[in-house]
């Protein structure tokens, strides 16, 4: 009996701590004069990945044998702000469980085809660095027990995701793209942050075991207000922006700047559907507002035709599989929308593991392809006579233009969000500027070089 409870102890304070460590080894890594073996930055992103995936293996093992519908952990005391209470808890349920050991495995995966794939890349460590970032906050997420510890590991994934989009930072247009998503992103993180404070006038404190178990403890004694109601709005919000659902959709492509397993692990993989498990996290909340979850659906549904029809007119393989990735997002979002909650976290695993595949099978797709149509005997594709095309009709056609303008959605948001936001940011750093050049009396036009 001593032995369960030393474990029910020691397991979950190891399985949020590795991640951790996993992370600061990197930073050690950075700062260290003398950079580390390529080998050695990849095995410690390994063994620490290993080590948290048979951690959460065996907590999911203990749970289903002592019939404990979850686990909670506390690592740290209350943070109170006013008449606020903020806790960072962990919560270990068989659901979030078994979605974590499979991210996990496949961060394993790409950990190991990152290995050789960057090769001598001066970016090596820098990769394996944002990746353990994501890692952590892979994990913060999806084992989150409250909304404050979601969104630290919410952060943690958005800054990690951005920053790998702009790897290649030598380019100029991975860079622009980047910010583009970072801008998409905090729009998704204001979203969260006003749907927690909205949350915690309404409850006080939002633990995940509370709106997953509504009978036991009651989000049914609460009545339906507009803070709530609005906090929902706020979550779904954030949500779409986070999983690039319409009207979100257009930074997706732009994303695919990054290297190709940044690309498996954050838009094939984990990223793309971390806003589908925020909606299966607040489903209850969701549920009791019957408007909010047939309009889920109905994003879910226009998500996924009009990615359908944008991926039949992409020109390169990862935006396909990208949106290919999104048209199944679309589909979970409205099973999720519909109650269908068991449904939806298996379509969610069954989709990562294919799509981070097939992403990572994209660098030798082309000589694949080929030795198929070798082997089958067939013509090349770049041999189709233009008359076999000629059964485009004008409708054809215009659903084509449709998809191959990313429905205008990749302008939308440059007119109506990224551009706006860019340009106020810049006003408030000219008027910083300003500010600091008047505090320390110094002339903005003396521009006389310094000796």
């Amino acid at each position: 009996m001593n032995s369960e409870i030393l474990f029910l102890e020691l397991a979950p304070r190891l399985a949020s701590l590795i991640p951790l460590i996993m992370l600061i080894s990197m930073v050690f890594f950075m700062a260290s004069p003398k950079r580390p073996p390529e080998h050695l930055i990849a095995l410690v992103i390994k063994i620490g990945v290993t080590i948290t995936f048979i951690l959460l293996l065996l907590i999911q093992f203990n749970l289903l044998a002592s019939s404990k519908l979850y686990l909670d952990y506390k690592p740290y005391g209350e943070f109170k702000v006013g008449h606020f209470t903020f806790v960072i808890s962990y919560f270990f349920d068989n659901k979030g469980l078994f979605f974590c050991e499979v991210a996990l495995g496949l961060a394993f995966i790409i950990a190991s085809f990152v290995q050789k794939y960057l090769h001598n890349e001066s970016g090596y460590l820098r990769f394996f660095s944002l990746f353990a970032l994501f890692v952590n906050g892979m994990v913060m997420v999806i084992l989150a027990g409250t909304i404050e510890t979601l969104f630290i590991g919410w952060e943690m994934v958005g800054l990690s995701s951005a920053l790998l989009v702009a790897f290649f930072q030598e380019r100029t247009v991975p860079a622009k793209n980047a910010l583009h998503l970072w801008v998409v992103y905090k729009i998704s993180d204001a979203c969260l942050f006003t749907a927690i404070f909205l949350l915690h006038q309404t409850f006080g404190e939002v633990f995940f075991p509370t709106l997953l178990n509504q009978s036991l403890e009651g989000i049914d004694n609460y009545e339906k207000n507009f803070p709530m109601y609005l906090a929902v709005c706020m979550v779904i919000i954030s949500a779409m922006a986070k999983s690039a659902l319409v009207p979100f959709s257009g930074w997706l492509a732009r994303a695919m700047d990054g290297p190709t397993p940044s690309s498996a692990i954050f838009y094939g993989a984990i990223s793309i559907h971390m806003g589908a498990f925020l909606l299966l996290r607040f489903n209850p909340l969701i549920q009791l507002f019957p408007g909010i979850a047939w309009a889920l659906v109905g994003i879910g549904v226009i998500t996924s035709i009009l990615s359908t029809v944008i991926e039949k007119t992409q020109c390169d393989m990862k935006s396909i599989l990208a949106f290919s990735t999104l048209t199944q997002v679309g589909i979970i979002v409205s099973e999720i929308g519909l109650g269908f909650e068991t449904l939806a976290m298996v379509h969610i695993i069954g989709n990562a593991s294919l799509k981070t595949y097939q992403f990572l099978l994209v660098p030798s797709s082309f000589a694949h392809y080929q030795s198929t149509q070798e082997s089958l005997g067939s013509h090349s594709v770049n041999k189709v006579s233009i008359q076999e095309f000629s059964f485009f009709s004008s409708p054809s056609l215009k659903t084509f233009r449709l998809g191959f303008l990313r429905g205008g959605l990749d302008a939308f948001l440059i007119d109506w969000f990224i551009q706006p936001i860019v340009s106020f940011s810049n006003l408030l750093s000219r008027f910083e500027n300003r500010f600091f050049c008047l505090k320390n009396n110094i002339d903005l036009t003396d521009n006389t070089p310094k000796s």
